[in-house]
């Protein structure tokens, strides 16, 4: 069993120290056309050996992941497409998934497996630059499978998740750009407007030392910005308009509630909003659904063995 890790940024460098730990079995190469992040890896020990060429990098490979910026993704995949061995199962994770899962239906040759991935980090993680397999633990693995993906390909999706301490869920391509045009790009959208609109006015250094950490949050959703954001944020254009639209409608309702100035109509509001966000913050269900280290290495053993199917989710 080969692995090869197709860009060492965050996510990728965290997937393969993550899959390092579970196991000490399985070879992992890397390939990135940046030298530092791939000194990075194996300084980090995310990779065994690296290669500076994609195709020597991926042809040997059992499961290829791709941690790329979306606008590099399609010519990745023809760059692939006719040197991969036979079985070969590729995992995205870029964070919109129809327009991938139209390059990999288009270009792909029946004999090579893809599923699509997205990693959405759990929410003490978000604003982490460096890789660690910490990141992954208790994150969501979103799973997009076309409809010609054979058994084997769910299973090593399903179990890759598990490794490395996320919890797999399998999705069609529509519905998850949608969700991430809510969880995602609504919020970078909102971020976006808001430091618009304070650094557009006079004095609003001062302003932001002032406010402190409520700008900060929004500051820290931009510094954080995956590359080739605008890409993405264009390929899921009419997902995000439709929840511009609902925000703006919503701005609407706030702005006539100030002019109002009845204090129980906002307390109740806010009240609302509170509860809202308290049932959508971590459980500590999700420790439980941790997988230990011995499950780890048995998922990963089940891989060289051939025996798959007993990890994959309902």
């Amino acid at each position: 069993m080969n692995i090869t890790i197709v860009g060492l940024g965050v996510v990728g460098t965290s997937l393969g120290l993550a899959l390092k730990a579970a196991t000490s079995q399985i070879p992992v190469m890397g390939h990135d056309p940046g030298s530092k992040r791939v000194a990075r890896a194996k300084r980090l020990g995310a990779i065994d050996k690296s290669h500076w060429h994609l195709i020597s990098a991926c042809e040997k490979a059992d499961i290829i992941l791709l941690d790329l910026p979306l606008d590099t993704v399609e010519k990745t995949l023809v760059a692939l497409r006719h040197e991969l061995r036979e079985g070969t199962v590729i995992i995205d994770t870029c964070p919109v998934k129809r327009p991938v899962m139209e390059w990999a239906a288009r270009i792909l040759p029946e004999t090579v497996q893809f599923v699509g991935g997205h990693v959405v980090l759990r929410r003490s993680s978000v604003g982490m630059t460096e890789p660690s397999a910490e990141l992954l633990k208790d994150a969501v693995f979103y799973l997009v499978v076309p409809e010609r993906t054979d058994a084997r390909a769910l299973d090593v999706a399903s179990n890759l998740a598990l490794t490395v301490g996320a919890t797999p869920q399998y999705v069609g391509a529509l519905e998850h750009d949608g969700l991430v045009a809510a969880a995602c790009h609504l919020p970078l959208m909102a971020a976006l407007g808001i430091i618009n609109t304070v650094r557009e006015s006079a004095g609003w250094r001062d302003r932001a030392r002032v406010v402190g950490g409520d700008l900060s949050a929004m500051c820290t959703i931009l510094v954080n910005m995956p590359p080739a954001t605008a890409d993405a944020l264009l390929s899921n254009a009419d997902n995000i308009l439709h929840w511009l639209d609902a925000f703006a409608l919503e701005l609407t309702r706030l702005r006539r509630l100030l002019c109002e100035g009845d204090p129980s109509k906002l307390d109740a509001l806010l009240e609302e909003a509170r509860e809202t966000c308290l049932e959508c913050s971590p459980r500590e269900e999700a420790r439980a659904r941790e997988t230990s280290e011995e499950e780890k290495e048995s998922i990963w053993r089940s891989l060289f063995l051939g025996r798959l199917g007993r990890r994959r989710p309902r």
